[in-house]
Protein backbone atom coordinates (compact mmCIF):
# COMPACT_ATOMS: atom_id res chain seq x y z
CA UNK A 1 0.00 0.00 0.00
CA UNK A 2 2.86 2.82 1.06
CA UNK A 3 0.48 5.77 0.89
CA UNK A 4 -4.08 6.19 0.97
CA UNK A 5 -4.64 9.19 -1.16
CA UNK A 6 -8.31 10.15 -0.24
CA UNK A 7 -9.74 13.03 0.58
CA UNK A 8 -6.94 15.48 -1.21
CA UNK A 9 -5.05 14.13 1.67
CA UNK A 10 -1.79 11.50 2.44
CA UNK A 11 -1.60 8.81 4.36
CA UNK A 12 1.90 7.37 4.94
CA UNK A 13 1.56 3.69 5.54
CA UNK A 14 3.84 0.97 6.76
CA UNK A 15 3.02 -2.18 4.86
CA UNK A 16 4.69 -5.33 5.43
CA UNK A 17 4.39 -9.12 5.99
CA UNK A 18 1.34 -10.83 4.66
CA UNK A 19 -1.67 -12.80 5.50
CA UNK A 20 -4.28 -11.77 7.38
CA UNK A 21 -4.08 -7.47 7.64
CA UNK A 22 -3.50 -6.34 10.97
CA UNK A 23 -4.01 -2.34 11.08
CA UNK A 24 -2.08 -0.58 14.03
CA UNK A 25 -3.19 3.10 14.96
CA UNK A 26 -0.46 4.69 16.88
CA UNK A 27 -1.21 7.18 19.72
CA UNK A 28 -0.39 11.01 19.94
CA UNK A 29 2.62 13.16 18.95
CA UNK A 30 4.07 9.39 18.07
CA UNK A 31 4.11 7.41 14.52
CA UNK A 32 3.80 4.38 12.75
CA UNK A 33 7.45 3.81 13.86
CA UNK A 34 5.77 2.43 16.94
CA UNK A 35 4.62 -0.72 15.77
CA UNK A 36 7.69 -1.69 13.91
CA UNK A 37 8.33 -4.23 16.48
CA UNK A 38 5.38 -5.47 16.10
CA UNK A 39 5.44 -6.07 12.36
CA UNK A 40 8.45 -7.99 12.15
CA UNK A 41 7.22 -10.29 14.97
CA UNK A 42 4.31 -10.78 12.68
CA UNK A 43 5.57 -10.05 8.96
CA UNK A 44 6.34 -13.85 8.39
CA UNK A 45 2.42 -15.11 8.90
CA UNK A 46 0.50 -11.36 8.96
CA UNK A 47 0.30 -8.45 7.07
CA UNK A 48 0.91 -5.71 9.14
CA UNK A 49 -0.02 -1.92 7.96
CA UNK A 50 0.56 1.00 9.88
CA UNK A 51 -0.26 4.41 8.86
CA UNK A 52 0.67 7.79 10.34
CA UNK A 53 -2.04 9.20 11.53
CA UNK A 54 -3.24 13.28 10.01
CA UNK A 55 -0.71 16.02 11.35
CA UNK A 56 2.07 13.11 12.15
CA UNK A 57 5.24 11.40 10.50
CA UNK A 58 4.96 11.46 6.80
CA UNK A 59 1.29 12.12 6.17
CA UNK A 60 -0.29 15.55 5.71
CA UNK A 61 0.30 18.03 8.23
CA UNK A 62 -2.40 18.79 10.42
CA UNK A 63 -3.07 22.33 9.37
CA UNK A 64 -3.99 21.41 5.90
CA UNK A 65 -6.01 18.33 7.01
CA UNK A 66 -8.06 19.77 9.79
CA UNK A 67 -11.98 19.60 8.86
CA UNK A 68 -11.00 17.72 5.59
CA UNK A 69 -10.80 14.47 7.24
CA UNK A 70 -10.32 12.95 11.04
CA UNK A 71 -8.15 10.32 11.85
CA UNK A 72 -11.28 7.83 12.22
CA UNK A 73 -12.02 8.40 8.45
CA UNK A 74 -8.57 7.29 7.84
CA UNK A 75 -9.25 3.82 9.68
CA UNK A 76 -12.23 3.39 8.22
CA UNK A 77 -10.70 3.96 4.36
CA UNK A 78 -7.79 1.77 5.67
CA UNK A 79 -10.25 -1.25 6.64
CA UNK A 80 -12.35 -0.15 3.22
CA UNK A 81 -9.36 -0.73 0.88
CA UNK A 82 -8.07 -3.68 2.77
CA UNK A 83 -11.17 -5.29 1.99
CA UNK A 84 -11.54 -8.63 4.11
CA UNK A 85 -11.64 -8.24 7.86
CA UNK A 86 -9.00 -6.70 9.81
CA UNK A 87 -7.53 -7.24 13.40
CA UNK A 88 -7.78 -3.72 14.92
CA UNK A 89 -4.48 -2.95 17.03
CA UNK A 90 -4.32 0.79 18.43
CA UNK A 91 -1.98 2.47 21.66
CA UNK A 92 -3.54 5.52 23.04
CA UNK A 93 -5.59 7.55 21.22
CA UNK A 94 -4.59 5.38 18.29
CA UNK A 95 -6.55 2.74 20.64
CA UNK A 96 -9.50 5.62 21.37
CA UNK A 97 -9.99 5.27 17.23
CA UNK A 98 -9.42 2.07 16.96
CA UNK A 99 -12.34 1.19 19.52
CA UNK A 100 -14.47 4.13 17.92
CA UNK A 101 -13.53 2.02 14.58
CA UNK A 102 -14.55 -1.34 15.48
CA UNK A 103 -17.92 -0.10 16.57
CA UNK A 104 -18.30 0.67 12.74
CA UNK A 105 -16.72 -1.83 10.93
CA UNK A 106 -18.73 -4.05 13.00
CA UNK A 107 -18.19 -7.55 11.36
CA UNK A 108 -14.93 -6.65 9.11
CA UNK A 109 -13.01 -6.26 12.62
CA UNK A 110 -11.66 -9.96 12.94
CA UNK A 111 -10.38 -9.23 16.61
CA UNK A 112 -9.74 -5.91 18.70
CA UNK A 113 -6.17 -4.96 20.94
CA UNK A 114 -6.02 -2.07 22.56
CA UNK A 115 -3.50 -0.70 24.94
CA UNK A 116 -4.93 1.88 26.86
CA UNK A 117 -7.04 3.16 24.55
CA UNK A 118 -7.60 6.63 25.80
CA UNK A 119 -11.61 6.67 25.60
CA UNK A 120 -11.53 9.36 28.11
CA UNK A 121 -14.92 10.84 27.87
CA UNK A 122 -16.44 7.40 28.98
CA UNK A 123 -15.33 8.69 32.96
CA UNK A 124 -17.36 11.66 32.43
CA UNK A 125 -20.38 10.07 30.98
CA UNK A 126 -19.78 7.24 33.87
CA UNK A 127 -19.66 9.57 36.86
CA UNK A 128 -15.94 8.14 37.05
CA UNK A 129 -14.25 10.54 39.70
CA UNK A 130 -11.05 10.09 37.13
CA UNK A 131 -12.35 12.09 34.69
CA UNK A 132 -11.59 15.25 37.47
CA UNK A 133 -7.57 14.32 36.99
CA UNK A 134 -8.08 14.01 33.02
CA UNK A 135 -10.00 17.08 32.49
CA UNK A 136 -7.39 19.36 34.22
CA UNK A 137 -4.47 17.85 31.75
CA UNK A 138 -6.37 18.64 28.66
CA UNK A 139 -7.84 21.88 29.41
CA UNK A 140 -4.46 23.39 30.47
CA UNK A 141 -2.95 21.52 27.22
CA UNK A 142 -5.86 23.60 24.83
CA UNK A 143 -5.19 26.87 27.25
CA UNK A 144 -1.23 26.61 26.48
CA UNK A 145 -1.76 25.89 22.86
CA UNK A 146 -4.55 28.57 22.57
CA UNK A 147 -1.55 31.00 24.38
CA UNK A 148 0.90 29.81 21.61
CA UNK A 149 3.19 28.50 24.26
CA UNK A 150 3.84 25.17 22.68
CA UNK A 151 7.33 24.56 24.42
CA UNK A 152 5.63 24.95 28.10
CA UNK A 153 2.81 22.83 26.82
CA UNK A 154 4.87 19.94 25.36
CA UNK A 155 6.11 20.01 28.85
CA UNK A 156 3.25 19.55 30.89
CA UNK A 157 1.56 17.15 28.25
CA UNK A 158 5.33 14.27 28.41
CA UNK A 159 5.33 14.82 32.05
CA UNK A 160 2.42 13.96 32.80
CA UNK A 161 2.41 10.55 30.56
CA UNK A 162 6.62 9.41 30.50
CA UNK A 163 7.58 11.97 33.47
CA UNK A 164 9.25 15.07 34.02
CA UNK A 165 12.67 13.30 33.90
CA UNK A 166 12.44 10.69 31.03
CA UNK A 167 11.04 13.87 29.03
CA UNK A 168 13.93 16.00 29.85
CA UNK A 169 16.40 12.87 28.87
CA UNK A 170 15.15 12.82 25.39
CA UNK A 171 16.73 14.35 22.53
CA UNK A 172 16.85 17.25 20.75
CA UNK A 173 15.07 16.15 17.23
CA UNK A 174 12.18 13.94 19.55
CA UNK A 175 11.65 17.14 21.87
CA UNK A 176 10.97 19.29 18.15
CA UNK A 177 8.64 16.77 16.98
CA UNK A 178 6.52 16.65 20.11
CA UNK A 179 6.32 20.73 20.22
CA UNK A 180 5.29 20.43 16.78
CA UNK A 181 2.43 18.03 17.32
CA UNK A 182 0.83 19.68 20.51
CA UNK A 183 -1.80 22.20 18.29
CA UNK A 184 -2.67 18.70 16.53
CA UNK A 185 -2.72 16.81 20.48
CA UNK A 186 -5.34 19.74 21.51
CA UNK A 187 -7.50 19.24 19.01
CA UNK A 188 -7.40 15.08 20.07
CA UNK A 189 -8.43 16.90 23.69
CA UNK A 190 -11.26 18.89 22.19
CA UNK A 191 -12.47 15.40 20.32
CA UNK A 192 -12.48 13.64 23.75
CA UNK A 193 -14.34 16.12 25.66
CA UNK A 194 -16.79 16.72 22.66
CA UNK A 195 -17.66 12.99 22.60
CA UNK A 196 -20.98 12.08 23.37
CA UNK A 197 -21.08 8.20 22.52
CA UNK A 198 -21.02 6.18 25.87
CA UNK A 199 -20.37 2.36 26.70
CA UNK A 200 -23.71 1.02 25.16
CA UNK A 201 -21.98 0.16 21.52
CA UNK A 202 -18.81 -1.20 22.82
CA UNK A 203 -21.29 -3.88 24.62
CA UNK A 204 -22.77 -4.82 21.26
CA UNK A 205 -19.15 -5.49 19.42
CA UNK A 206 -18.56 -8.97 18.19
CA UNK A 207 -14.65 -9.05 17.52
CA UNK A 208 -12.95 -10.90 20.52
CA UNK A 209 -10.91 -7.79 22.38
CA UNK A 210 -8.13 -7.97 24.46
CA UNK A 211 -7.14 -4.98 26.99
CA UNK A 212 -2.91 -4.22 27.81
CA UNK A 213 -2.29 -2.23 30.06
CA UNK A 214 0.90 -1.24 32.21
CA UNK A 215 0.74 -1.47 35.94
CA UNK A 216 2.12 2.05 36.55
CA UNK A 217 0.18 4.19 34.66
CA UNK A 218 -2.10 7.22 34.87
CA UNK A 219 -4.98 6.41 37.19
CA UNK A 220 -7.10 8.08 34.50
CA UNK A 221 -5.83 5.60 31.68
CA UNK A 222 -6.33 2.27 34.13
CA UNK A 223 -10.32 3.61 34.93
CA UNK A 224 -10.96 3.67 30.86
CA UNK A 225 -9.43 -0.19 31.19
CA UNK A 226 -11.68 -1.27 33.74
CA UNK A 227 -14.88 0.21 32.16
CA UNK A 228 -14.42 -1.27 28.51
CA UNK A 229 -13.17 -4.55 30.27
CA UNK A 230 -16.39 -4.64 31.78
CA UNK A 231 -17.92 -3.87 28.39
CA UNK A 232 -16.57 -5.93 25.55
CA UNK A 233 -18.22 -9.16 25.62
CA UNK A 234 -15.52 -12.18 26.46
CA UNK A 235 -13.06 -9.36 26.90
CA UNK A 236 -9.36 -10.20 27.98
CA UNK A 237 -6.92 -8.16 29.91
CA UNK A 238 -3.33 -8.31 29.96
CA UNK A 239 -1.11 -6.24 32.47
CA UNK A 240 2.24 -5.31 32.29
CA UNK A 241 3.21 -4.79 36.20
CA UNK A 242 6.08 -2.21 35.47
CA UNK A 243 5.14 -0.33 32.78
CA UNK A 244 3.17 2.81 32.52
CA UNK A 245 1.05 4.39 29.78
CA UNK A 246 4.11 4.26 26.62
CA UNK A 247 4.45 0.45 27.36
CA UNK A 248 4.81 -0.30 23.44
CA UNK A 249 7.61 1.82 23.71
CA UNK A 250 9.31 1.22 26.93
CA UNK A 251 8.17 -2.58 26.81
CA UNK A 252 7.85 -3.43 23.16
CA UNK A 253 8.97 -6.95 23.96
CA UNK A 254 5.94 -7.59 26.30
CA UNK A 255 3.17 -5.77 24.23
CA UNK A 256 4.71 -7.56 20.97
CA UNK A 257 3.87 -10.74 22.60
CA UNK A 258 0.23 -9.90 24.02
CA UNK A 259 -1.04 -8.32 21.24
CA UNK A 260 0.95 -11.38 18.80
CA UNK A 261 -0.68 -14.11 20.70
CA UNK A 262 -4.66 -12.42 20.53
CA UNK A 263 -3.99 -12.04 16.62
CA UNK A 264 -2.59 -15.06 15.98
CA UNK A 265 -5.23 -16.84 18.16
CA UNK A 266 -8.14 -15.65 16.42
CA UNK A 267 -6.12 -15.32 12.62
CA UNK A 268 -6.21 -19.32 13.17
CA UNK A 269 -9.68 -19.63 14.35
CA UNK A 270 -11.80 -17.04 13.28
CA UNK A 271 -15.35 -16.48 15.16
CA UNK A 272 -18.19 -17.60 12.87
CA UNK A 273 -19.95 -14.46 11.50
CA UNK A 274 -23.14 -13.63 13.45
CA UNK A 275 -26.61 -14.40 11.56
CA UNK A 276 -29.15 -12.36 11.62
CA UNK A 277 -32.58 -13.14 13.10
Amino acid sequence: MGTLHFRGLTVACDDAGHGAPVLAVHGSAASSRLWAPLAAALGGRRRVVAPDLLGYGRSTPWEVARGRATDLDVVLELARVLGEPVHLVGHSYGGAVALRAAAELGPQVASLALVEPVAFHLLRLEGDPAWREIEAVAMRHIALVEAGDLEACADAFMGYWIGRAAWAASTAAMRARVVAAMPKVADEWRESLAESRGLAPYARLHAPALLVRGGRTTAAASRVVDLLARTLPGCAVAEIPDAGHMSPLTHAADVVRAVGAHVDRWAAHPRPALRAA
